[in-house]
């Protein structure tokens, strides 16, 4: 079986998601810390479980109404599952009315029962359960008391009083053999017994009605008819195994205190419980065969115990091979265990250190991983097959790239473990599968509560997306770095105006576009340019990629150029637009005349204005439009005010023929200049030029939102 959704009420911070679509093999819970991602976590683990956790009214049910209703019945968890066609068919065997037809999912409900029980049920969808409910009970106890409330007579008041009890008794919500309408039956039967002895005439009378009675009696009586059903599904629903950074190994086990906790454990009880699972190591037997020598014992037969407590030992410790080799590094591992007194002392060796260790000294990052790996695969199976995996935070201490091999092994395991996982890690989100996404965050007055959403166009607070722009702009830029050639430009701005341009003249068929090969990378800011020069000269290798910055001609990027050639020297030399135009100062915003440039500006602010003639006469647009909000005492025009005017302009570029010539000229003078400084490398690796296709130019819709998040 598979979960295909969930619902979770009446739980901690959680009112009530309503029902959350599950992937059927891996989803992200992602959200900021205290937004509710571990309330879900726990409320799905508590419905059913291998570790023998369960509710709590008391603790789990929300504070803020808990004093007035911690007396009633409220549902806590609805957790639908999805069948196989092997499942649905077993499945169908069970059912009391053959009707041709499969069940294809099955949902489980766990309830509050008043302050201190939990109780949980199995239903079926609507076609398959027997329709008889409290409700025909009612109905049938109504109709016997018409009948024989035709034949008035002085017996007949115990009779209605017991149809009167009876009614009030029933649930016609709840199933036919339930125990309170079981109960009424019987009263309401007992009483037409008693009524029909006494005149053998009245065996006639509401004959009908008496029988239907009596029918629905042995129907009760007979229990559950979907028993089987429901014990089998009960059965075979997968379990949920929870796991959370708390539950580490440390380099010692104090063995008394565990087998004293075993019972009731806790999060690193439960780690423990793994390793000596997996070991094979009874702690009680440990403990025993380390005992002082008995009365009457003899040296040899405590040397004998010793020995065999050191050969269990020896036995037990083991090498992490196989898997483990690909999930964490290319090295074997060796977890050995040895005593100290009562403590079980974990120690670990690898290729690199032959010496043993003690756990605790390794990183945080292997001792999480190694725990959560035992643990999973102890409780994996025993909890046979189709076990579902929650886990909180994984890979909180893990470096970057073992992050991003962690989604890989939960990748791979999600071939028999359905997963679900908590993160507020960028390089824990797949970003080539936004789709298994769910955010979760705080909404509504105080006390609030948490939403869970899967449609990420929804508003989300900026905390919850930061991460998902995190790991989307990381997807993006492992793409940019593959480029043999690298075009660095200052920001977004740049950016979006030489691919808006590059695509119209290429749909002209104009021969001054970019090469085929040339990827502009956006620095975000002239301080960036540096640091990201460094990594993709890094990526692509000394010999291999070459860069050209791109700067504006203006003070600050002159003197960009001067810091970067100290650094850079002739493997990234820098040019500047002013010298490709022919100017002494320009922006890439000068590509653009000043008079197109200042109507897309008048567009994306929403403020009417005209230039005057020394704005007019100013050497750039930035400088103009800056000039002119001065003016205006708007402040002064910055990033925030360019980069919407730059989208809007893309997007008004979407029609070739609508870009000013001079725009077209300025371009063409511009790439000339780009691809002249390029070497032939270009033309060498066909195989690595950007394919020939249609310009894609920002959507009014991307583009609406793209100018929502820059302002």
């Amino acid at each position: 079986m598979k979960l295909k959704s969930f619902q979770i009420k009446n739980y901690k911070v959680i009112d009530d998601t309503g029902p959350v679509r599950v992937e059927p093999r891996l989803t992200a819970l992602v959200g900021r810390n205290e937004s509710g991602k571990t309330a879900i976590m726990k409320a799905l683990w508590k419905s059913r479980n291998v570790a023998g956790a369960k509710f709590d009214k008391l603790y789990d049910f929300p504070r803020d109404r808990y004093p007035k209703e911690r007396s009633g019945s409220q549902v806590v968890t609805v957790l639908e599952f999805g069948l196989s066609d092997q499942e649905g068919a077993t499945l169908a065997e069970l059912l009391p009315m053959r009707l041709g037809q499969r069940p294809t999912k099955v949902t489980r409900i766990t309830r509050y029962e008043g302050p201190n029980a939990v109780a949980s049920e199995i239903i079926f969808e609507p076609w398959v359960a027997e329709a008889l409910t409290g409700r025909e009970a009612a109905h049938a106890i109504e109709a016997v008391a018409r009948g024989v409330g035709q034949h008035p007579s002085a017996e007949h008041d115990p009779l209605r009083e017991a149809a009167a009890s009876a009614l009030s008794e029933i649930d016609p919500a709840l199933p036919l053999w339930t125990e309170r309408n079981v109960h009424a039956l019987e009263a309401v039967g007992g009483a037409v017994a008693r009524w029909a002895a006494v005149d053998p005439a009245r065996q006639s009378l509401a004959s009908a009605e008496r029988a239907a009675l009596q029918s629905l009696l042995a129907k009760s009586r007979q229990g559950d008819p979907m028993g089987r059903a429901r014990a089998w599904a009960e059965d075979n629903l997968p379990a949920f195994i929870y796991y959370d950074e708390y539950g580490a190994l440390d380099t010692l086990i104090h063995l008394p205190s565990f087998v004293a906790r075993r019972d009731k454990p806790d999060a690193k009880t439960r780690t423990q419980s793994a390793l000596f699972e997996w070991t094979g190591l009874d702690p009680e037997e440990i403990l025993s065969l380390g005992r002082p020598a008995g009365e009457g014992e003899t040296a040899a037969e405590v040397q004998r115990r010793l020995e065999e407590r050191r050969a269990l030992l020896k036995a037990a410790s083991f090498s992490l091979t196989g898997d483990w080799i690909e999930l964490w590094t290319s090295d074997e591992h060796r977890l050995e265990l040895d005593l100290d007194g009562d403590y079980l002392v974990l120690q670990v060796s690898d290729e690199h250190s032959p010496f043993p260790i003690p756990f605790g000294e390794r990183s945080k990052g292997f001792r999480w991983f190694l725990s959560f790996y035992l643990t999973f695969l102890v409780e994996s199976r025993k909890a046979h097959k189709d076990a579902i995996l929650l886990l909180d935070e994984p890979g909180l201490h893990l470096h970057p790239s073992l992050q991003r091999r962690l989604v890989t092994f939960l990748e791979r395991i999600s071939d028999g473990n359905q997963i679900l996982y908590t993160t507020h890690l960028p390089f824990m989100i797949d970003g080539d599968h936004f789709d298994r996404v769910r955010t979760v965050h705080l909404s509504g007055t105080q006390p609030q509560k948490a939403v869970i959403s899967d449609d990420l166009s929804t508003p989300i607070d900026r905390d919850t997306l930061f991460p998902l722009q995190a790991a989307l702009g990381h997807s993006l830029a492992q793409g940019l770095f593959l480029a043999r050639c690298n075009l660095i430009v200052e920001g977004m701005t740049e950016f979006w105006l030489l691919r808006a341009l590059h695509s119209c003249l290429a749909s002209l068929g104009d021969e001054d576009v970019l090469n085929r090969g040339i990827a502009i990378l956006p620095a975000g800011g002239i301080a960036l340019i540096a640091p990201l020069g460094s990594i993709v000269l890094a990526s692509a290798g000394q010999s291999e990629g070459k860069m050209l910055v791109l700067l504006n001609s203006d003070s600050e990027g002159r003197e960009a150029a001067r810091r970067l050639e100290k650094v850079f020297g002739d493997r990234a030399p820098a040019m500047t637009i002013g010298a490709s135009l022919g100017m002494e100062e320009a922006t890439t915003d000068d590509l653009v005349p000043r008079d197109a440039y200042a109507a897309a500006v008048r567009e994306t602010s929403g403020r009417e204005f005209a230039l005057s003639a020394g704005e007019l006469a100013a050497p750039t647009n930035i400088r103009a439009l800056d000039m002119a909000f001065q003016r205006n005492n708007w402040g002064p025009f910055g990033a925030a005010d360019r980069a919407p005017a730059a989208l809007w302009l893309a997007g008004q570029w979407a029609d070739a023929g609508s870009v000013p010539k001079a725009t077209l000229d300025r371009a063409r003078s511009l790439f000339r200049d780009i691809n002249r400084r390029f070497n032939p490398l270009l033309q060498e690796d066909e195989e690595e030029e950007l394919p020939k296709r249609e310009p894609v130019h920002p959507s009014r819709k991307l583009r609406d939102r793209l100018l929502a998040a820059v302002s």
